[in-house]
C-alpha cells in the first residue's frame, strides 16, 4: 500500500466540508443519543472519518484533522492543546486503522477489490484505535476524565455510526453501478 504521497487542496477541502456536514448532521439527527460532550451512542461522524480516508486517503485524513480542530475550538474545547490534539487524532485514526487492516495489500483508490471480510475488519479497528486514542488524550489532559464509561460508549457509538455510513455508502456504489450495467445492457 505505498502510494506516493499527492495532496489537493481540492480533495482537503471536499473531505473538511464533508465531514464537518457529517458532523452537524448528527448534531441534528442524533442529538438525542448524546452521552457526554463528543461522547454518543450513535456518532456517524466516525463513519465519514473512515469513508473518506479509505476514499481519499491522505487528503481525507487531513481534511478530517483540519475540519475537526476547527470543530473542536469552536464549539468543545476552551483549552487550544486539547482540541487540537483530539482535531489530529480524528484525522490521524482512521489513517491508522488503514494501514493496520491494508499493510499487506494494495488497495485501489475506487476501493473495487475490498471484500465484505476487509471492511468490517477495517470498521472494527478504526472503531477500537479511534475512542482509544480519543479516550487517552483526553485522560491525559484530565485525571477525573471517565476513561472507560468514554471508552465504552464511544466504541459502540463510533461502531454503530460507522455501519451505518459504510454501509449506507456500499448500498449507494451497488445502486450506481447496478444503473451503470442496466444503462449499457
Amino acid at each position: 500500500m505505498s502510494s506516493p504521497v499527492f495532496l489537493s487542496p481540492a480533495l482537503i477541502s471536499i473531505a473538511a466540508i464533508l465531514y464537518a456536514a457529517s458532523f452537524l448532521i448528527n448534531s441534528y439527527v442524533m442529538g438525542s443519543f448524546s452521552f457526554s460532550l463528543g461522547v454518543s451512542w450513535v456518532f456517524l461522524p466516525a463513519g465519514f472519518r473512515l469513508l473518506l480516508t479509505l476514499l481519499l486517503d491522505k487528503n481525507g485524513a487531513l481534511g478530517i484533522a483540519m475540519a475537526s480542530i476547527a470543530i473542536s475550538l469552536g464549539f468543545y474545547f476552551e483549552d487550544p492543546i486539547l482540541g487540537i490534539g483530539a482535531g489530529v487524532i480524528s484525522g490521524l485514526a482512521p489513517y491508522i486503522a488503514k494501514l493496520l487492516v491494508f499493510r499487506d495489500s494494495d488497495l485501489k483508490q475506487d476501493l473495487s477489490q475490498l471484500d465484505a471480510k476487509q471492511l468490517l475488519n477495517c470498521v472494527f479497528v478504526f472503531s477500537i484505535v479511534s475512542p482509544l486514542m480519543h479516550q487517552a488524550w483526553y485522560k491525559l489532559h484530565n485525571e477525573d476524565s471517565p476513561f472507560f464509561e468514554g471508552l465504552g460508549v464511544m466504541i459502540i457509538g463510533d461502531l454503530i455510526g460507522t455501519f451505518i455510513v459504510i454501509y449506507l455508502a456500499k448500498a449507494v456504489i451497488f445502486l450506481y453501478k447496478k444503473r451503470i450495467f442496466n444503462q449499457k445492457a
